[in-house]
């Protein structure tokens, strides 16, 4: 019945195997603007100053607000409003790394605007990293919810304290940002544009579109929140997803060689007895800083379920933490506690959050908050109710409960709360929907995508069977040239649903000399650093843009520096085994020609002694070794 009342008003708009109208380039429509180079990327940027309350009409209380533009290098097909995810994310910092992962043809084709929604980015970005590292490492054990109940308050109060921004906190929220973006529409002479959405840019995107259906040429939603379920609905959806795709996950380990060789037991029990023991008292991890000395870190619940859940994102990030549980399982618990302070922007050096130009943690409290209300009754009744909720739930999501309900609770006590009264399902518009979305997203499971195209009037599905959150621009011709064709040239999709696939978990990374008779071969362990290095979280997340120093997992450090042609390594005492330490030099090539490759020049001590010059060309995959090795000559095998 649905199709069949579609059809008519598709023919009328003009939407089937119809070419898109020439519309205006954006390069036109900013003629008269402030245009001046962005400070994150190549892009152009301009400053919009908007009301600091939409809703107060009062024009002495503004508020700036920029916009990064990229302009189409070849005749404009439309422009694209590009809302990023979080909410925190910077669409400004975000901008130059999602253009240059996408098919060049859509900055062939498209105008894009990209924007510092109001709480992120340099001049009002809200963010609290003393306060934010804190509660996120600290204890919150459902036996105990006073003290999960006062580190919450903890939280809140010192957050806020520490943005001093009480006028700006209450007007963060995704329907101001709406208006600013649609005021910077109206400034370029209010052009149809193209919205779209990732994560929570859907939600935007969704609301967007709903409020100013005239603005609108067509909606991409990718990795899709569905905007009528209450917070209690979402976060309980969610966590359930994850909880499966984790145990997913831990399965598939044992249909891994690779895998199941690292973990030859069961890799979910070996995730249980450690969670075990690190809810019984935060677990001690001797920790090399990046001048060689050494300090105690502490693997606490927050950072293991933190690494547990993000893993979950992408298929890659599943192999990846399915290796740092190897090592832990061997005894190295170095990977793990890592990839906690990673996915939770802690400096390990020092145990503060860092701050980072892309993300900014309270705008996403104060966003979140504000969108979403916490129930009635004081902030310490709402909080006891989600405590409760969180109970109830605790069998069904006996691994990831916290992602249930820790920011929940912190929600209740933020100074400003949103309504409890959700929006109606998104219901489309005269223009094309296009709604993707991975069956394998722990924080917007299928079902809401499936919800969202189930109500929209003239929506389209693209799902990806083991595709992860946000399934665009990820180099997969499904939906990248479904995405591509409707918005170059309008043309629909085939079919109402459409549906890709790719392998739920990416390539496993074996540890490497985990056998002592491997230090017997010269090759594996010159291999065997170079694979090190390419899995070395610290270094992984290096931005590359300064020379940075690292401490090695066992002892020693590293330091990187970036070079025009790749990057420069140099070796003191490292140690990625506890029985062989190296020093010397790297050399790695990556400007696109034959030579590139790393070269690693290394003097080896301990278990097995030697010098070594290992070369290895990405162009044609061949490797080369010399020198001497346990008073041999060291050789390639045969």
């Amino acid at each position: 019945m649905r199709s069949a009342a579609l059809a008519p008003s598709l023919i009328a708009l003009g939407l089937i195997g119809a070419p898109a109208l020439a519309d205006p380039s954006l390069q036109d429509a900013v003629s008269g603007l402030d245009l001046f180079p962005c400070a994150l990327s190549s892009l152009s940027c301009t400053t919009l100053t908007v009301p600091l309350d939409h809703r107060a009409n009062d024009p002495a209380q503004t508020l700036q607000i920029t916009f990064a533009l990229s302009f189409a290098t070849e005749e404009s097909r439309g422009i694209l409003f590009y809302f990023v995810g979080g909410p925190g994310g910077s669409g400004l910092a975000s901008a130059e790394g999602y253009l240059s992962s996408f098919d060049p043809t859509l900055v062939e084709n498209m105008d894009i605007v990209f924007v510092d929604q109001r709480g992120t980015g340099p001049v009002h970005g809200l963010a609290c990293p003393k306060a934010q590292a804190a509660f996120d490492i600290a204890p919150a054990p459902l036996s105990d919810p006073d003290a999960i109940l006062a580190t919450a308050k903890t939280y809140v109060a010192d957050c806020t304290a520490e943005l001093d921004a009480d006028a700006l906190l209450a007007v963060v929220n995704t329907d101001q940002a709406i208006r600013d973006s649609e005021l910077f529409r109206q400034k370029i002479g209010s052009p149809k544009v193209w919205l779209y959405g990732e994560s929570y840019g859907t939600q935007l995107v969704q609301a967007y579109a709903t409020q100013f259906p005239t603005a609108v040429k067509g909606v991409i939603v990718d990795g899709v929140v569905d905007l009528s379920l209450t917070p209690e609905q979402f976060y309980r959806r969610y966590t359930l997803a994850a909880e499966k795709l984790l145990a997913e996950s831990f399965a598939l380990c044992a249909t891994i060689p690779a895998c199941h060789a690292d973990i030859p037991g069961d890799a979910a029990q070996l995730y249980d007895d450690l969670a075990a023991r690190v809810a019984a008292a935060p677990v001690p991890v001797p920790y090399v800083l990046a001048d060689g000395s050494t300090v105690q870190r502490h693997l606490t619940t927050g950072l293991l379920e933190a690494s547990a859940f993000n893993s979950l994102y992408s298929p890659e990030g599943r192999a990846e933490f399915l290796r740092a549980l190897a090592a832990a399982g061997r005894g190295n618990l170095i990977p793990l506690l890592q990839l906690g302070f990673f996915n939770m922007y802690i400096d390990p050096e020092t145990e503060i959050g860092m701050e980072d130009p892309g993300w900014f943690g309270a705008a996403f409290y104060a966003i979140t908050c504000t969108d979403y209300g916490s129930g009635s009754g004081t902030p310490d009744e709402r909080a006891y109710r989600i405590f409760d909720e969180a109970k109830a739930l605790a069998p069904e999501a006996p691994r990831l409960l916290r992602s249930y309900f820790l920011e929940r609770v912190a929600c209740a006590y933020w100074p400003h709360q949103g309504s409890d009264t959700r929006p109606a399902p998104y219901a489309g518009g005269d223009f094309p929907t296009l709604v993707l979305n991975g069956d394998h997203d722990p924080i917007t499971p299928i079902t809401m995508a499936r919800s969202v195209l189930d109500h929209a009037r003239n929506a389209y599905g693209v799902f990806m069977r083991g595709g992860p959150h946000v399934i665009w621009g990820r180099g997969l011709a499904c939906p990248d040239t479904i995405v591509q064709a409707l918005l170059y040239d309008g043309t629909l999709p085939v079919a109402r649903e459409q549906l890709c696939e790719q392998d739920p978990i990416g390539d496993y990374t074996s540890l490497t000399l985990t056998d002592p008779a491997q230090l017997a071969d010269p090759f594996t362990v010159a291999r065997a650093v170079e694979i090190e290095l390419l899995n070395y979280i610290p270094l992984a997340a290096w931005d590359g843009q300064q020379p940075t120093s690292f401490g090695c997992p066992l002892g020693g450090t590293l330091t990187a520096t970036p070079t025009e042609p790749g990057t420069d390594f140099i070796f003191a005492d490292c140690r990625f085994w506890p029985d062989l330490a190296f020093s010397g030099t790297g050399v790695e090539l990556s400007m696109g020609h034959p030579d590139d490759g790393i070269t690693l020049t290394l003097g080896f001590t301990g278990a097995a002694r030697g010098d070594l010059t290992y070369l290895h060309r990405t162009a044609d995959e061949a490797y080369s070794l010399t020198g001497s090795w346990n008073g041999k000559a060291a050789m390639l095998p045969r």
